[in-house]
């Protein structure tokens, strides 16, 4: 079985339990520590390779072995869930999700305990501070982008976007549905392969989509970023939903 038709199958069981007779709204986060995680569990907020050794060099030496070997085991994704295990410097010893067990940059987990996973389904403002006039008109975060929920208040819910971007963002902007973060995990890595000029295996994470979640709202966005035209007046050349970004802050 391939890696696509392994990821596929596992999104079909998934996405059976989510009901595609009507696309919810966006619903804001529940309280925080409302998500159920095991217990020590983090996430992994930015790409980052799993280690055998906790050293950015490339190739190490190891037991058993007459020459240095490729230190990195994995590649690890954004939203990923770890285990901790250990740590040293400024690495962490983890355990990932098939049990390989390596180091990574601590820098890059975030305690999963009172974290809550989420998305956006069209363009949402960013703003500073849990504050109507702290708008960044210059920051948007884009749909389908997998947020990381760690702090509510009032109307606001600051979210982690990786790589050490924090951001507030209205809650009522954010939805925590299944099937909507599922997609959001497709989207990410689709992103992710093509920033590194993979397109043809973000086109095929795309089919993936297409085929397991053809309601997602997400499914023109990711067409679109990965060049696919868009119908005009409003339709997706997918035929899936249109998305349209968010107004100024009222």
């Amino acid at each position: 079985m391939t890696r696509h038709t392994a990821l596929g199958a596992v999104l079909l069981v998934a996405a059976a339990a989510c009901s595609r007779d009507s696309h919810p709204s966006a619903t804001p986060p529940p309280p925080a520590g409302a998500s159920a995680h095991a217990a020590g569990e983090s996430y992994v907020s930015a790409t980052a390779g799993l280690r055998r050794e906790p050293t950015d060099q490339a190739r190490v030496k190891v037991e058993g072995s007459k020459s240095p070997v490729q230190n990195q085991l994995a590649l690890l994704e954004r939203g990923e869930r770890v285990t901790p295990l250990d740590h040293r410097a400024d690495y962490t010893r983890v355990r990932a999700s098939d049990g390989t067990e390596g180091w990574i940059r601590s820098s890059v987990l975030l305690a999963a305990d009172g974290v809550t996973e989420g998305t956006v389904l069209s363009q949402a403002w960013a703003f500073d501070r849990p504050d109507l006039l702290a708008v960044n008109v210059k920051r948007k975060v884009d749909p389908g982008t997998l947020v990381l929920v760690v702090k509510t208040k009032e109307l606001f819910s600051e979210v982690d976007l990786g790589e050490g971007k924090d951001a507030w963002i209205l809650s009522d902007r954010i939805s925590t549905q299944p099937a909507d973060v599922m997609a959001a995990k497709l989207v990410e890595k689709a992103r992710s392969l093509s920033r590194n000029g993979r397109t043809e295996e973000a086109k095929e994470v795309l089919g993936i989509l297409r085929t397991r979640l053809p309601d997602s709202p997400f499914i023109p966005v990711l067409a679109s970023d990965l060049g696919e035209a868009r119908v005009p007046d409003g339709g997706a050349a997918d035929g899936g939903p249109s998305t349209t970004s968010e107004g100024p802050p009222r």
